[in-house]
């Protein structure tokens, strides 16, 4: 009698165990708090000075025996709340994240997570983000007008165009590495620009980048580097640029997006009035076939505000000129990016502000794969 007892108070002890232990959840939320979960529609919610926006946000609650005092609270804010006057209201200085979003390159182009291709932020200085993981080719043709004093600011004018084909095969997470092929004739023009027949003037380069954060990168390369034939001119341009983005009130995915580029380049990227370290290396410059100038070094640097994932503008001093313009990608699933800038000064005028008379533009055309 004793032992069944015994026995019976053994099994009541245990089943009261078993009781607790299932109700009892390590791994529950604290009472009347809300966990975060990502969906579709973008919503903003805050928990004292920390804010978060995501694209969807499912809510449920949890119980426990914990003290709430030790947790955040979230509420679901209205869609009339404003991010960044609460941001400067309360003084919020701690980096927010969004999507948390990866920036680099694609020629001259800026690309978001290594997903989407996004416009220009440059017109002929390379940014020094590392190159994208998604697309490895691009094909690109830039060019500009000849404009004399008082013809139509459109007109063509004998302008010139070259043509630029990029495959950029090795890409880490740090760092990559490609090659590039100029060709100097993509037309047959009249007698002042696109002497040289089509598919003449090849040449080739290369580049090797590196991420230093998501937002900043390194990079080192060269175009038209080696020619092939005599009538290359398009420069011998070697360069090393160095690029930092800041997203507006280092709200990451809060657009717009600056994006500041600067180094030093040689050839098209050397032939304003401001140059060092010249030598006969590599045979000069080869912005010109009958006269062999000198290989020498300039600074350079691009400045661009990324409106959206589509349109950008660009003010950028490539040693020649000044220049400013826009870029603009129509699709975001096709790689397709256009650039269209007008000259502000030249060097020839020690860099004088044209008048709009004077005033000619250039353009870049790119499509990857």
């Amino acid at each position: 009698m004793h032992q069944a007892v015994k026995n019976k108070k053994s099994l009541f002890f245990l089943l009261l165990v078993l009781i607790a232990y299932k109700n009892f959840d390590l791994k529950a939320k604290p009472k009347n708090h809300l966990y975060l979960e990502s969906s579709s529609k973008k919503n903003f919610y805050k928990s004292d000075n920390r804010t978060i926006v995501n694209k969807k946000v499912n809510w449920e609650s949890y119980k426990t025996k914990y003290n709430e005092k030790d947790y955040l609270i979230w509420e679901k804010l209205d869609k009339s709340f404003d991010l960044k006057n609460y941001i400067k209201t309360n003084k919020i200085k701690e980096r927010i994240y969004i999507n948390n979003i990866s920036l680099s390159s694609f020629n001259r182009s800026i690309v978001f997570s290594n997903k989407t291709a996004g416009p220009d932020i440059g017109w002929l200085v390379p940014p020094g983000l590392r190159w994208n993981k998604k697309y490895k080719f691009d094909a690109s043709v830039r060019g500009h007008n000849r404009r004399l004093k008082d013809e139509p600011f459109l007109k063509w004018n004998g302008g010139d165009a070259v043509g630029q084909f990029y495959y950029q095969p090795i890409v880490r997470e740090k760092y990559s590495f490609g090659l590039n092929m100029g060709m100097r004739s993509v037309y047959k023009g009249d007698a002042i620009g696109g002497q040289t027949n089509i598919g003449e003037g090849l040449s080739a380069g290369f580049r090797i980048d590196r991420k230093l954060s998501d937002t900043a990168g390194i990079a080192f390369g060269a175009e038209q580097l080696l020619h092939f034939d005599g009538v290359t001119d398009t420069g011998r341009d070697i360069y090393l640029t160095a690029t930092k983005a800041f997203w507006t009130n280092n709200i990451e995915g809060i657009f717009p997006l600056d994006v500041f580029t600067a180094g030093i380049g040689t050839g098209k990227l050397a032939e304003g009035n401001v140059k060092m370290l010249c030598s006969d290396l590599l045979g000069g410059s080869g912005t010109e076939t009958e006269n062999k100038r000198r290989l020498c070094w300039a600074p350079i640097f691009s400045i661009s505000r990324v409106f959206n994932k589509n349109f950008s503008t660009i003010f950028e001093y490539n040693s020649k000129d000044f220049l400013l313009g826009a870029s603009y990608i129509p699709y975001s699933k096709i790689p397709l990016r256009g650039s269209f800038a007008v000259i502000l000064s030249d060097h020839i005028d020690n860099y004088k502000v044209h008048n709009f008379n004077e005033m000619r533009w250039v353009f870049r055309l790119s499509l990857g794969f």
